[in-house]
Order: structure tokens, then C-alpha cells, then sequence
């Protein structure tokens, strides 16, 4: 309690304490802020999933026999998910066969499936979206495109740009063959292809269904 000259004595906390009502307000505020701050970081690791585990460094993938044993649909086509690394690695001219297998003659390929040694024609992608680092998902089972499913930027098996927000296509890592054994380099990010690149896929995005977008 504190005297006044004017108005006598007055009745209240003292200087440097806080009421009961106050405390309690307080800790309500830090709280929701906490539950907050939860709820934005579970959100951002949704858009943004840790893309960088594994990265920085040599891998080696092992041989071509090494990878068919642990992915048999890779001499199919269908991309080898390095999960260590985030990659897909691309057997390129089985690829071709696959996607030229499924649009129905709408594209050519000069393979026939399988293709289980593809010697250096190999491509490794970086799964992570290049719009905002979302993990693309193996290849859609309709346009056997990569799909983004946060906002529907889509890629050819190549990895080149096809539709949605994306400013380029995939990014990719240097790949190499030491005798017989694949080794990628993830020290060295090597941008997507611009939009407009073409390789063999020419089909538009109408053209069939999609996964996503």
C-alpha cells in the first residue's frame, strides 16, 4: 500500500509484482505462443522435409547388377529412389521405353524393356522440387511424369519441366562410372534444364492424367 499527496492512500500491487489476473494472462499468452510456433515449424516440415541428409559428399551406388537387385522395376524403367540421398536415379534408355510403352506409340524409343546395364547413360535427380523444396514422388502411374503433389509442378522422367509454378527442371548431380560401379557426386548441384527443353518427351500436359496439378 502506497500514500498518495492527494488522494490518500492507494491499494494495488507494488511496484516490480503482478497480480494474480496478470500472471495467469501471461502465461496464457507464452502458451498459445509455444503451441504456435509448433504448429509453424510441423507445417514448414511438411513443405520443406530435411533434403539435405546424405548430401556433400561421393556415394557410391554400386554396379548396374548391384541396383536391379535392389529395385527390379529399374530395367523396366522405372527410377531407382536413393533414399540416403534423396535421388532417382534414372536409367535413361529404359526410361524411354517405359514412357514410350505406356503413352500408347506417342513416343518413340530406339530400347525394347528390359534394360538392365544402360553403361553410362544414367541421370541422378534431386527430389527436391525446385519450386519450394517439396520431396517429388516416384513417377505418376498415369503420365509416368514426376508429380509434385504440394503444387503440382510436373517432369518428364528426364527431369525436364513440363507445367505448374517450378522455374526449371529437376536439378541433378554429376554421375560417373569407376569401372563398372556408379558413383554421384552430391558436392556439386547442377541446375535443372530451363523450361522448353525437350529431349524426347514432347507430349503436353492435356495429353493425359495426372497425379497432381
Amino acid at each position: 500500500m502506497t500514500q498518495h499527496t492527494s488522494y490518500g492512500e492507494v491499494h494495488g500491487p507494488r511496484a516490480g509484482e503482478i497480480s494474480r489476473r496478470g500472471f495467469m494472462r501471461r502465461m496464457l499468452g507464452i502458451g498459445t505462443g509455444i503451441l504456435s510456433l509448433q504448429f509453424l515449424g510441423g507445417t514448414i516440415a511438411f513443405l520443406w522435409p530435411n533434403v539435405t541428409e546424405g548430401l556433400g559428399a561421393e556415394i557410391t551406388l554400386g554396379t548396374a547388377e548391384d541396383i536391379n537387385s535392389a529395385a527390379p522395376d529399374w530395367a523396366q524403367g522405372l527410377p531407382y529412389i536413393y533414399n540416403p540421398a534423396r535421388l532417382f536415379v534414372v536409367n535413361v534408355p529404359a526410361g524411354k521405353a517405359r514412357v514410350a510403352q505406356e503413352s500408347g506409340g506417342a513416343v518413340e524409343a530406339e530400347a525394347s524393356l528390359p534394360v538392365p546395364d544402360p553403361g553410362e547413360d544414367v541421370l541422378a535427380l534431386w527430389r527436391k522440387c525446385p519450386h519450394l523444396g517439396c520431396q517429388v514422388p516416384q513417377l505418376c502411374e498415369f503420365s509416368q511424369w514426376f508429380e509434385c503433389l504440394c503444387h503440382g509442378s510436373q517432369y518428364t522422367i528426364l527431369g525436364e519441366y513440363r507445367a505448374g509454378p517450378a522455374p526449371r527442371g529437376m536439378d541433378r548431380f554429376p554421375m560417373r562410372l569407376d569401372g563398372d560401379v556408379y558413383i554421384v557426386d552430391t558436392r556439386e548441384v547442377e541446375s535443372g534444364p530451363p523450361p522448353g527443353t525437350v529431349t524426347f518427351d514432347d507430349r503436353e500436359p492435356g495429353d493425359m492424367q495426372h497425379c497432381a496439378g
